[in-house]
């Protein structure tokens, strides 16, 4: 069988500091049949980009245009390529030299050439230079992963790791040119829906982390991801909430916490009316009782406290996952001292020295995308019963959460930053969540 031409695709834009290594990566790919295009958006900054890039000569094909943004850099690659495959590199990201052969082979291994292609993938903290590999497979099922648009609702898909075949742009279009830092979700939302995936459980990028990301420095970047996702939500049939999440009820909860954590508001507010109007699922009580038994065998029953630590968007997450399910947090902690005090819901974060005074008898649950160091720091001061959210998530999954927990969320006018308002919820709460014990240790006995 010949080898399909496979085109790499590097977008920059002011890319001195990383440019050369993303060129390398592309060039030393183990699959022979490639090409590199390389288009500069505008780069401002005398020349530098531009050089590094003419330094290639015809390794690379070199394209230079006005600043328009990485939709639009992305989109003249795409009418200039002439390879039948599409992969994207940002200029401050790597391949590993095995990425498109993998890719390709899982391609001929499933018997569907024109299928989406899409990976694990390694973390790169500029700041502290470690790895974090991201495998998806140990918080979800290969099933899910290869499931329509469910690794795009979750946030799963790096789009660096993708092999695009040519005829799905022919398909569904383009990048939008209109949105500045959602341009890549809107296309796979529309791109991987009712389509065959392929995932490969395997880290094929290493992605950097570092201050100067758009998601990171852009304004506009919670109002897309807002809009973007309520779209989504609207867009979805039944059938296709049910074929992801087992119901439309869990399916509601599970994207609330989602968003609740990641300071959507609107689509929070959005997606918890839908959730609250959805049938109850029928077995929540039993699911509810799994959970905590399962909780309370990660210490062997002798953790009697709970702390989350990393009170960023993951912790508040995991907070509301567990919350719904009437599972009581005790504590946040976080290395971040600005994040030390009152977080919400009347729960405090401690610093990690007092938490290290309660680690005989605490749960600590790490919630970050990238828990590598944390899970050493707690190794080396000895705390005995440590987990992570990724290893949590399966249970989670599989939970049905209590629909009273997250009803008052939605009321209009409040001002749920009140220390008063959130007494009188946390009380009820409590209330509700003492009711359920009461009732599930009866049913034991």
């Amino acid at each position: 069988m010949d080898k399909p031409l496979v085109s790499i695709v590097i977008p920059v834009y002011k890319g001195e500091n990383f440019l050369r290594e993303a060129i390398e990566s592309a060039l030393s790919q183990t699959y022979a049949n490639i090409e590199v295009v390389v288009i500069n958006d505008g780069s401002e900054d005398e020349g530098a980009t531009e050089k590094i890039a003419l330094s290639y000569g015809e390794k690379i094909h070199y394209f230079s245009k006005e600043n328009g943004g990485v939709a639009t850099a992305l989109n003249l690659a795409i009418s200039e390529l002439k390879g039948e495959y599409f992969s994207w590199l940002s200029h401050d990201d790597l391949y590993y030299s095995n990425k498109i052969e993998k890719q390709i082979q899982a391609l001929i291994e499933h018997g569907d050439m024109k299928a989406l292609v899409h990976s694990d993938y390694d973390l790169l903290d500029v700041n502290v230079q470690t790895i974090t590999h991201v495998c998806q497979s140990k918080t979800y099922t290969v099933e899910q992963l290869e499931n329509s648009v469910f690794p795009v609702l979750q946030g799963m898909v790096h789009g660096c790791s993708l092999l695009i075949h040519k005829s799905h742009f022919e398909r569904v279009g383009i990048f939008d040119e209109n949105l500045i830092t959602t341009q890549d979700y809107e296309l796979w939302f529309r791109m991987f829906r009712h389509q065959k995936t392929i995932y490969i459980a395997e880290p094929l990028i290493c992605s950097r982390l570092h201050a100067e990301q758009g998601s990171r420095t852009l304004e506009c970047h919670d109002r897309e991801r807002d809009e973007l996702y309520i779209y989504f939500i609207k867009s979805l049939t039944e059938d296709e909430m049910c074929s992801m999440f087992g119901t439309s009820y869990n399916f509601y909860h599970r994207m609330s916490c989602f968003f609740k954590g990641g300071k959507m508001e609107e689509s929070y507010k959005y997606v918890n009316k839908k959730y609250q109007e959805a049938k109850i699922s029928e077995n929540m009580s039993e699911e509810l009782n799994q959970l905590q038994d399962h909780i309370k065998k990660l210490s062997h029953g002798k953790a009697n406290r709970i702390c989350i630590f990393c009170a960023g968007q993951w912790g508040i997450r995991l907070y509301n996952e567990l919350r719904s399910k009437l599972i009581s947090i005790d504590w946040f902690s976080d290395n971040n001292t600005d994040r030390w005090g009152y977080i919400l819901d009347n729960i405090y974060c401690i610093s990690p020295k007092q938490l290290e005074m309660e680690k005989k008898h605490t749960l600590v649950i790490v919630a970050t995308r990238a828990p590598a160091e944390i899970l050493k720091q707690l190794e080396v001061a000895n705390f005995p019963y440590v987990i992570t959210k990724q290893e949590l998530e399966g249970i989670l999954f599989k939970t049905a959460p209590a629909k009273w927990i997250t009803a008052l969320d939605n009321i209009e006018d409040i001002d749920y930053s009140s220390e008063d308002v959130q007494c009188l919820i946390n009380k009820f709460n409590q209330v509700i969540f003492d009711i359920c014990k009461y009732y599930q240790d009866r049913v034991r006995k």
